[in-house]
């Protein structure tokens, strides 16, 4: 044993060295296996020799020896095997040509890396019975191209024109059928989808003998708005009963409440669209302002229209309501009005270079402590005015 302190020779019984006085290492297991240094093949504690190189085990110091000397700290160094130990231990190959041999034979021992010289010598033959299996393939013959150029290997399309051809004449077959009738089903069915037809929807049928179709339709219409023009005269005209008209106003007084929110949406259209270049913009832009006012109209008129009672209780809250919308449409008609003036103007025109002639309007309506007076009645009467039922 070798003391790791002093790297002095001690026995290996002994457990401090004689030289410095260290203690030395116990060793309490044995490993079971060891790496051959040349393959790195796994050894065994009894193996003296690698047994697939035949170098001996690491630490070996004779043949007597085990690898399991190493684990027990009875080492010895061993010189590596160089490249020229190497080739005074590896015979040289044979000489002699491998060609005209039946197989090629190789040494388990040796590398199976053939270099090309061998390859290409290496021919094998064939028996005068048969081709043996490791004879080398013929080559398979091109195919002969045709004489008129087409591709041999192009699908024929005959298919495809045949399935074509059928379906025009299932086509042409099933017109004519449909056209000339030759069984005589065709009035029959006609009659029967106007019969179904005239169940469903009997206020659209034509008048039976009436040659003009849309004679008939103008009719049917200018009868519906009639009817309609009509209902709604009945309507106005007949006098409403107290109940009738309380919810009749109520129902009014919703709607102007209403046109508060949607002119807030009017007037950001405008601030941003009335000074745009294109006028068709300009007048998309407009849509909104001349609808709200017409809404607002129809609300008036609707109010003017109410038949009451002469001693009706509502009378009052009719004209507060009428006053309210009245309110709001001038505050919608002086956009209007501005929206005129912009969209007179002539094409190319820019209306950046007209905006005091646009904005003319709005600076016409009458103020009070800077605000619209049209904007301050409404705000301090709507609530108030709310109809009451009496």
């Amino acid at each position: 044993m070798i003391c790791p302190h002093c790297n002095s020779s001690v026995a290996d019984d002994a457990t401090t060295c004689p030289s410095c006085g260290g203690a030395l290492p116990t060793i309490d297991v044995v490993p079971e296996f060891i790496f051959c240094e040349g393959c790195g093949a796994r050894l065994s504690g009894e193996d003296r020799s690698c047994p697939k190189c035949g170098r001996p085990a690491p630490g070996i110091l004779s043949q007597s020896s085990a690898s399991s000397d190493l684990a027990a700290g009875r080492t010895a160094s061993f010189p590596r095997i160089t490249s020229e130990m190497l080739d005074d231990l590896v015979p040289e190959p044979a000489s002699g040509s491998l060609a005209g041999s039946d197989a090629l034979e190789t040494d388990e021992q040796n590398t199976s890396v053939l270099d090309g010289g061998e390859l290409s010598g290496a021919q094998p033959t064939q028996s005068s019975e048969g081709s043996s299996r490791g004879a080398a393939r013929k080559p398979m013959p091109a195919p002969a191209e045709p004489a008129d150029g087409r591709d041999p290997y192009a699908k024929p399309r005959r298919g495809k024109w045949i399935a074509a051809g059928v379906a025009l004449v299932l086509m042409g077959g099933g017109a004519w059928f449909v056209t000339a009738d030759p069984l005589g089903v065709m009035p029959g069915l006609l009659a029967s989808f106007d019969k179904a037809a005239s169940e469903m929807y009997p206020s659209r049928q034509k008048p039976e003998g009436s040659a003009d179709a849309s004679s008939a339709d103008d009719a049917e219409a200018k009868k519906d708005k009639g009817e309609q023009k009509a209902d709604h005269d009945d309507l106005s005209d007949k006098t409403l009963s107290e109940a009738e008209a309380f919810q009749r106003l109520s129902a009014i007084y919703g709607r102007i409440v209403a046109f508060q929110d949607e002119i807030g949406s009017v007037v950001e259209t405008y601030n941003g669209q009335y000074l745009a270049k294109d006028r068709a913009q300009r007048e998309e832009a407009s849509k909104s302002a001349y609808m709200l006012r017409d809404s607002v109209q129809a609300a008036i008129d609707e109010l003017k229209g109410l038949s009451l009672s002469k001693d009706t209780a509502y009378a009052q809250d009719v004209e507060h309501l009428i006053q309210l919308a009245t309110w709001m449409y001038n505050r919608v008609d002086v956009l209007c009005r501005s929206w005129d003036i912009s969209l007179a103007l002539p094409e190319g025109e820019r209306p950046l270079d007209h905006q005091d002639e646009i904005l003319r309007p709005l600076r016409e309506v009458e103020m009070v402590n800077g605000r619209a007076i049209d904007v301050v009645e409404y705000e301090e009467n709507v609530g108030a005015w709310k109809p009451v039922e009496k």
